[in-house]
């Protein structure tokens, strides 16, 4: 407890990230991507605390397994559980929900975003002051079909919050804590990325960006190739699209946002 009081009062500055991935059938290369994880938060001296909370999401596979001998192994990894598949957005809302500091990293456990990009977004954060920092994927190992909805759905989601990201879809995220845990997602599946720069426009946060590395998947395939993750894509920007006309004709109200203003005014 006196060492979380002691990130606290250190202002400005990243001294303790709790990171929150899903996960699912990633027995091939989870164990692989956690330790990678542990090995370089270990060895970030610009920390004084870390934690890695990943949601196992109903797994048919050895991952949830794998996940609680690295959590005997590690007291920083913390694993959770759903008993049934329920999504990668419902798993990252699982994984935040148990997230205990007062940053949190937001990455995949796929292995396509390096660790080791940590102090560039952890940079931008104290130079810039702001509550989050987004990556920018420079060359994404994607599909082409895959990278032309990304940038398609990226530039609708501009286009209804005025913003001009380079990258709205990236997972990859540095997000004060507070405001995330706030944050109602409502995403289940793989569109998750999407809204929470979403929501975190609607409360008027903005955010730093970082250009990132993405690699190839270490293992497996993603589900974003197919068909019906296309369609689930346009249904749901179609939907965030709405959701910004009703909050601007007042039909509709985001608590999170009205939460972040009154907090905003007691300081």
């Amino acid at each position: 407890m006196t060492l979380m009081n002691n990130v606290n009062t250190d202002v400005g500055k990243v001294r303790a990230i709790s990171l929150a991935a899903p996960a699912y059938n990633e027995s091939a290369s989870i164990t692989r991507v956690v330790q990678s994880w542990v090995d370089f938060f270990l060895a970030y001296d610009h920390l004084q605390e870390f934690e890695i909370v990943v949601c196992n999401d109903g797994s048919k596979d050895e991952t949830g397994q794998l996940l609680d001998e690295l959590a005997k192994k590690y007291p920083q990894v913390r694993p959770v559980h759903h008993k049934i598949n329920v999504g990668a957005a419902a798993a990252l809302t699982t994984a935040i929900e148990n997230t205990r500091y007062q940053w949190v990293l937001l990455t995949d456990s796929d292995g396509q975003y390096g660790i080791d990009t940590t102090p560039r977004l952890v940079e931008a954060l104290e130079k810039t002051g702001d509550r989050g920092v987004i990556g920018v994927r420079v060359k994404k190992h994607d599909s082409q079909f895959a990278r032309f909805g990304s940038w398609a759905s990226g530039s609708l989601c501009n286009l209804f919050h005025n913003t001009q990201y380079r990258d709205f879809n990236c997972a990859l995220k540095l997000v004060d804590g507070d405001l995330l845990r706030r944050i109602n997602l409502e995403a289940r599946g793989l569109n998750y990325s999407a809204e929470i720069t979403s929501k975190l426009a609607e409360c008027g946060i903005e955010l730093a960006e970082v250009e990132v590395v993405h690699q190839p998947r270490i293992a497996g395939r993603s589900s974003a190739q197919n068909m019906r993750a296309a369609w689930h894509r346009l249904l749901f920007v179609s939907y965030m699209g709405l959701r910004q006309y009703l909050l601007g004709q007042k039909v509709i109200q985001n608590r999170a946002a009205s939460s972040n203003l009154t907090k905003i005014e007691r300081v």
